[in-house]
């Protein structure tokens, strides 16, 4: 099938111009440091990248191409965040190219001691709506015995939540690019001597109260001794033959003694009980004289 003289000028054109463009162009960079669409280059019918490479860029005044996103791959990170849809230009049927989106591990988080040692190690997440973002990423868990030096000042870390953010507006590539956390041992704390506690001393007992030194009853009151009735002897008088009559003399009672109360002094009844007594018999004796004179 032959190829109509138009369309061969067209295609040896495009090939003189595409063979121009190396001169005229920057050396192409295989990874951007901007995110952006993919960059692609001239091709072969069956996507083979002609050598030495060609960017390939659209016919000024030519309709724009559909674009599809670049996939998010784990652990990867690319600024190529789009490529266009197809493989050739439409408004440039004979011009193929093929386009390449190059992807960079993502970096980590690291917990590194005194010595440089890497202790801990966490790959940043990845941002499932943006391949070139990272996720916010959690701290590794950290080894026995050690804490995390505070006062560090480290862009994306956040010591209270123990998160890092690696994305840096300023520099794309920054989420390629490991975080290091310094850690440190846990100083021993000395386990504290046992201080023997001190015993309480006991309280003094009270002192029990001296018991109350119980009243002495009143002494009773000596009674009163008696007074000794005086017995009146009654004389019948004869004026002229008195007869003789022995009067019988009375028996005095005998005065209950009470006891004597030592140290009281004796009243004078007594005495005056026993002046009568002898007043009586003196009395009697001379009646009785008188009554044998007149027998006499």
């Amino acid at each position: 099938m032959r190829i109509p003289s138009m369309s061969r000028s067209l295609v040896v054109a495009a090939a003189l111009s595409a063979a121009a463009l190396p001169a005229l162009m920057p050396a192409p960079t295989y990874a951007a440091d901007v995110a952006g669409p993919a960059t692609c280059y001239l091709a072969d019918e069956n996507g083979t990248i002609i050598e030495p490479r060609q960017e390939y860029t659209p016919r000024e005044g030519s309709g724009g191409l559909p674009m599809l996103p670049s996939p998010v791959v784990a652990g990867q990170y690319t600024l190529e965040v789009s490529a266009p849809a197809m493989n050739f230009d439409p408004d440039q049927p004979d011009m193929h190219f093929a386009c390449q989106v190059f992807y960079a591990p993502l970096g980590s988080v690291r917990l590194v001691d005194a010595d440089g040692t890497v202790r801990a190690t966490q790959r940043y997440g990845n941002d499932q709506n943006d391949p070139s973002r990272a996720a916010l990423t959690a701290l590794p868990a950290l080894p026995d015995g050690y804490e995390i030096v505070p006062g560090q000042t480290i862009r994306g870390f956040d010591a209270t939540a123990r998160t890092v953010d690696p994305n840096d507006p300023a520099n794309a590539r920054a989420v390629g690019a490991d975080t290091d956390i310094r850690i440190r041992k846990i100083t021993a704390q000395p386990t504290p001597a046992p201080t023997p506690s001190t015993p309480s001393t006991p309280s003094t007992p009270s002192t029990p109260s001296t018991p109350s030194t119980p009243s002495t009853p009143s002494t009773p009151s000596t009674p009163s001794t008696p007074a000794t009735p005086t017995p009146q002897l009654s004389v019948t008088p004869h004026p002229q033959t008195p007869t003789v009559v022995t009067p019988a003399v009375p028996t005095s009672p005998a005065p209950s003694k009470p006891a004597r109360s030592a140290g009281l002094a004796r009243t004078g009844s007594d005495m005056a009980v026993l002046g009568g007594a002898a007043g009586v018999l003196a009395l009697l004796g001379a009646g009785a004289i008188a009554v044998r004179r007149a027998r006499a």
